[in-house]
């Protein structure tokens, strides 16, 4: 994906617009939504996490499910949405409390509201520089055919189920760890500037 593409977007509404359009453009907008806000997303989970030790969980797969359902969302649905940012944090601590509650370590007392917000994190989470925008795509464009397929496959909205049988892998487990360790090799990547691994 040619990181031009992603000037395009300017406003939320923009990639809302692309992404209920279906096809190549939804592909593109959907791209660009995950490389503009998984940053804070992961900021905010990760802090979120740090202050739960009995979450058995990981921020990653806290962002990456949210994700999912967040691009569900705007292609089923219509919410009233005041930030796409917003509306990501706001699914990945939905999944957060749910968890916490499934694992019997906390009450959720009452639901996420659907008017979803962020709270404000660090002036450095705000920064996405095309610079670093550039690194994520040279990274990923080094890695493995496996695991660039694996990444689009879930980006696109494929669940495990699929994924694991579009690459005939022995089950959706098999296909989880394995985007597991795309996913953390990719940001592997992109933190060393794409000059170790290959």
């Amino acid at each position: 994906m040619n990181h031009l593409h992603c000037n395009l977007f300017l406003r939320d509404e923009d990639y809302l617009r692309e992404i209920q359009a279906g096809g190549s453009r939804a592909d593109i907008a959907i791209s660009c939504l995950y490389l503009k806000y998984r940053k804070r997303t992961y900021s905010y989970m990760n802090k979120l996490v740090s202050k739960h030790d009995q979450f058995r969980g990981v921020p990653e797969d806290l962002v990456h499910d949210a994700f999912i359902i967040m691009l569900d969302k705007l292609r089923t649905d219509t919410p009233e949405v005041h930030s796409l940012g917003g509306l990501w944090i706001g699914i990945g601590k939905k999944l957060f409390l749910n968890q916490l509650k499934k694992d019997q370590r906390t009450v959720l007392v009452n639901d996420v509201e659907e008017k979803y917000g962020y709270e404000e994190d660090t002036p450095d989470a705000f920064i996405f520089s095309a610079d670093e925008q550039l690194r994520l795509e040279t990274a990923f464009s080094s890695m493995g055919q496996r695991c660039q397929e694996i990444l689009l496959l879930w980006l696109n909205q494929y669940s495990m189920i699929e994924i694991a049988q579009r690459m005939s892998l022995s089950n959706d487990a098999m296909a989880r760890k394995i985007k597991f360790e795309c996913f953390k090799k990719l940001k592997e990547l992109v933190k060393s500037g794409n000059k170790t691994q290959r």
